[in-house]
C-alpha cells in the first residue's frame, strides 16, 4: 500500500522550459550583480569558498568564481553551491514578482488529492531545498507548500545514486515499499526501484519520449497514476 510519494520537479510537476528558459537564463543575468551585492551575507561568503573547493584553487578571484557558476549554468552541473546561489538570486526574483513558478494542472490535482487523502508528499530535486520552497510558494495556484511533508536536495545524494533512495526512506520514516518514485529521468527511476521503491516514469509529450522495453510503468499524466493499483 502507498503511503507516500517522492516527487521530482523538472518535467515532472513543471515544464523543463520553465526551469530551462526561465529560471537559468535569470540566474545567469542576475549572477555577478547579485554577488557582489551581498558579499557581506554569509551564505554568498560559504557559497564562493565551496566554489573555490570544488574547483580546487583556494587563490581565485571573485571574477573567477563568477566565471566558473555561470560556465556551471550554461552546462547544467547539479554542483550544490550553484545550486544554493541560485536558490538565493530566484528568492529575490520570485519576491520581486519578476519569476512566478508553474505548475501542470494534472499534477496539481492530483497532488492535491493525494494530499486531501492522507498521503505524505516529498520533493526531491537537484534544485535546492530554498528553490523548491520558492517555486511552490509562488505558483500559478498559488502557494502550495502545505501540500508537502518535507524536501530533498542533493545534499541528500544524487539522484541516479541508489543510497539516496535508501537513505530518504530512512529519513522520512516509510518502507521503500510504502513509497512511490515520480521522475521524467529514467536513471533516477531505476535506482529508487533499485531501493524498493514503487516507481513511474513521466513522459511528458514536449519534454520527455517513451523509451521501448523500459521495465517500469511510463506515464503522460498525473490523471493516470492511480495509487489505489499499485
Amino acid at each position: 500500500m502507498i503511503k507516500a510519494v517522492l516527487t521530482d520537479i523538472e518535467g515532472t510537476t513543471t515544464p523543463i522550459s520553465f526551469v530551462k528558459d526561465v529560471l537559468f537564463p535569470y540566474s545567469y543575468e542576475k549572477m555577478e550583480e547579485f554577488v557582489k551585492n551581498n558579499l557581506q551575507n554569509p551564505q554568498v561568503q560559504k557559497i564562493i569558498e565551496d566554489v573555490k573547493k570544488e574547483i580546487n584553487k583556494s587563490d581565485a578571484s571573485l571574477e573567477e568564481v563568477i566565471e566558473i557558476l555561470k560556465s556551471w549554468i550554461v552546462e547544467d552541473k547539479k554542483i550544490t553551491p550553484l545550486k544554493e546561489l541560485q536558490g538565493l538570486i530566484w528568492e529575490e526574483g520570485y519576491k520581486s514578482g519578476k519569476l512566478q513558478g508553474f505548475v501542470y494542472p494534472d499534477a496539481y490535482n492530483k497532488l492535491k488529492e493525494w494530499f486531501c487523502s492522507g498521503i505524505k508528499i516529498f520533493i526531491y530535486s537537484s534544485g535546492s531545498v530554498k528553490a523548491q520552497k520558492l517555486l511552490f510558494s509562488y505558483t500559478n495556484y498559488g502557494d502550495l507548500n502545505y501540500l508537502f511533508s518535507g524536501y530533498f536536495d542533493t545534499n541528500i545524494g544524487n539522484k541516479k545514486d541508489k543510497q539516496s533512495y535508501v537513505k530518504i526512506a530512512k529519513e522520512i520514516g516509510f518502507n521503500p515499499s510504502e513509497i512511490l518514485f515520480l521522475s521524467d529521468n529514467s536513471d533516477e527511476i531505476i535506482a529508487a526501484a533499485s531501493a524498493g521503491y514503487n516507481v513511474i516514469r513521466l513522459v511528458r509529450p514536449l519534454d520527455a519520449e517513451y523509451i521501448d522495453n523500459f521495465p517500469y510503468k511510463q506515464v503522460e499524466s498525473f490523471d493516470e497514476i492511480e495509487i489505489g493499483r499499485l
